[in-house]
């Protein structure tokens, strides 16, 4: 392959077009990079085992043209051990398709073995090395996983990301956190000029349509047990509503959080919808009035950002939320939703019978200034991205 102008390679655990969060983080990312002048390829993961193994392929999204490849998604231990310490496939694509011609790799929270890996390799070959970093986790499971994956976090986060050339941080804990590093701060983005985000469906009835769109766990992510729990108990004081949630189904909910976990009098207004596409679960958001997330607040949900939120924005829908992470840099009571005060049941109550008794006027209003609002675009951080590549190779 012959140099072209420059060079990018984006390596993670992303599987594209659109299969999870991380594949939607990084395609806007490489629209970034590919405006400002950078042929940008991705080396991915593949649950389909219909695919080739290890199979390069053009993949045009609206319009944008990028070189993928996909590695087999691991399933056995052995499986395991390999993706998380070797970088053969990466050093052959560099060394085959690019003839050691990169600009810079940008790791997606890549593994601590390969990671200390590829730190050799790219200062060998001269290649600059960014690491996106969404995450902080908190390992947990039985005692041997929870030691390697905190040995693993903890050689990641605090050793060997302040060794790379530059950080793409998604929050404002970790952009601070790497302060002294050549650093960037992007939420999750968006192509706004995509076709799935064109329209706003304004609210025409006085039934409140609520929808989460996610997948739960136990409790261990979103807390929509908590949720229930409070439109449980101020049913009879706010309009009457809809609650449709996306991505589990009611037995999954039932075998998370248990038996009796959905009280009786929510029975006819909860909708569980299952799995969707993510287009669908995108037209289901801009049907309702508000989409709703609650979050504890601990490293995880402070160090990342959610793609939810910035989802149902583009989406022309409110959010309803509380402060976790650095939302309320971006959330103001009465224009994109409403911040949830989740601090007590009380406090909880009192916030979500504020927010579900507005007016359709208010509704519609904020719907609006979701529809006008451009900071989750990919172009808006077309000049500090800018910024940070001049840094990079200076």
């Amino acid at each position: 392959m012959n140099k072209i102008k420059k060079n990018v390679l984006y390596v993670g655990g992303f599987e594209l077009p659109d299969k999870n969060a991380a594949a939607q983080r990084v395609l806007a990312n490489g629209k970034l990079f590919n405006k400002l002048g950078y042929d940008v390829s991705f080396l991915g993961v593949n649950t389909d085992q219909k695919e080739t193994k290890n199979h390069k392929k053009l993949l045009n999204v609206d319009n944008f043209e990028f070189n993928s490849w996909k590695q087999e998604y691991p399933k056995s231990y052995l499986d395991w051990i390999y993706f998380l310490t070797d970088i053969n496939l990466v050093k052959r694509i560099v060394e085959d398709e690019y003839n050691s011609n990169l600009d810079f790799i940008v790791v997606y929270n890549y593994p601590s073995t390969a990671l200390l890996k590829l730190i050799y390799y790219c200062k060998k070959k001269n290649i600059k090395l960014v690491a996106d970093v969404t995450e902080w986790y908190q390992p947990k499971g039985n005692i041997i996983f929870r030691i390697i994956k905190g040995l693993d976090s903890f050689l990641r986060m605090r050793i060997l990301h302040k060794k790379m050339d530059g950080i793409i941080a998604i929050s404002k804990y970790l952009f601070e956190y790497y302060e002294k590093s050549n650093r960037i701060q992007l939420p999750p983005l968006i192509d706004k000029k995509s076709a799935k985000w064109e329209g706003i469906k304004l609210s025409k009835c006085n039934i409140r349509k609520i929808v989460y769109v996610g997948s739960p766990g136990n409790g261990l992510k979103d807390r929509l047990d908590r949720v229930l729990l409070s439109l449980s108990r101020i049913k009879d004081d706010i309009n009457e509503f809809d609650f449709s949630i996306v991505g589990i189904s009611k037995e999954e909910y039932l075998n998370n959080f248990g038996v009796n976990s959905i009280p009786n009098n929510l029975l006819t207004n909860v909708i569980f919808e299952g799995r969707k596409s993510h287009n669908e679960a995108i037209e289901i958001i801009k049907a309702a009035d508000y989409s709703i997330f609650l979050r504890d607040n601990n490293l995880v949900n402070l160090a990342g950002f959610p793609t939810k939120f910035v989802e149902s924005i583009t989406c022309n829908t409110p959010v309803l939320t509380n402060s976790v992470s650095n939302i309320k840099d971006f959330l103001k009571n009465g224009e994109l939703g409403y911040l949830i005060d989740n601090s007590t049941d009380e406090r909880l109550d009192k916030s979500l019978v504020l927010a579900l008794n507005q007016n359709i006027e208010k509704i519609n209003y904020m719907k609006r200034e979701c529809f006008l609002f451009n900071e989750f675009h990919y172009e808006y951080y077309e000049n500090k991205v800018q910024q940070f590549l001049c840094n990079l190779n200076s």
